[in-house]
């Protein structure tokens, strides 16, 4: 970080002291975060995987900091552990399978959602892994998929038929010609029922994606 930066967010923390809990929130390193949160438990997909159980206080937490804060300290802290995974999870499957160039990518939220909160959490995971891929192992396309229609709250939604029902034709690829044949990793805050993965990787598989990982924070 060049030294106006530095004095910039000196700045803003004098004016604006940090809450303590924020604060802390913020010191934790990747190491950390890994070695005292639970992992999540298992999903049945195999292109589905989650790194941390949801139901953890420190776990909500977090994600609560990046996906309604905009936290960008944290979100780069569950980046590298993001990062560190897709890579590991990439190079065990290219083992069995050829992946070949890999495109990672961000969950998307509709327009009204995004106008409202201003961010997309997902979005900042995926800046923060990007910041991690020193060596560009992979390429980033943050908006390769749309999601055109703005639907409930997946979160008022308890029963997953009713979640998968809510987001049906919600998404698209507007360029699937730039997908085609492509190998995807897609990148979101939480994974529930699955119901929000299960839309994304329909709309990419139709628009001839070779092969589709998603991969979330919290489970």
């Amino acid at each position: 970080m060049n030294f106006s930066l530095r004095v910039r967010d000196w700045a803003v923390d004098f004016l604006f002291p940090r809450d303590p809990k924020v604060a802390s929130l913020e010191k934790l390193s990747p190491s950390t975060i890994l070695r005292i949160l639970p992992r999540a438990k298992n999903i049945e997909n195999k292109d589905i995987l989650a790194l941390f159980d949801y139901s953890h206080p420190l776990t909500k937490s977090l994600i609560w900091e990046v996906k309604y804060s905009g936290n960008s300290k944290i979100a780069l802290s569950l980046g590298a552990i993001l990062y560190d995974t897709i890579l590991d999870e990439i190079s065990e499957r290219s083992l069995e399978e050829k992946w070949g160039d890999v495109v990672v990518t961000a969950a998307p939220i509709s327009a009204q959602r995004l106008f409202k909160r201003g961010w997309n959490q997902a979005e900042l995971l995926l800046s923060a892994v990007e910041k991690c891929d020193s060596e560009k192992h992979f390429q980033y396309e943050p908006h390769i998929i749309d999601k055109h229609i703005h639907t409930e709250s997946q979160i008022a939604l308890k029963v997953r038929s009713k979640r998968l029902k809510n987001l049906k034709d919600s998404m698209r690829i507007p360029e699937p010609m730039k997908t085609r044949d492509k190998c995807i990793v897609v990148i979101d805050d939480v994974t529930t029922t699955g119901g929000t993965f299960h839309e994304i990787r329909r709309v990419l598989k139709e628009a001839g994606v070779k092969r589709v990982l998603c991969v979330a924070v919290a489970h």
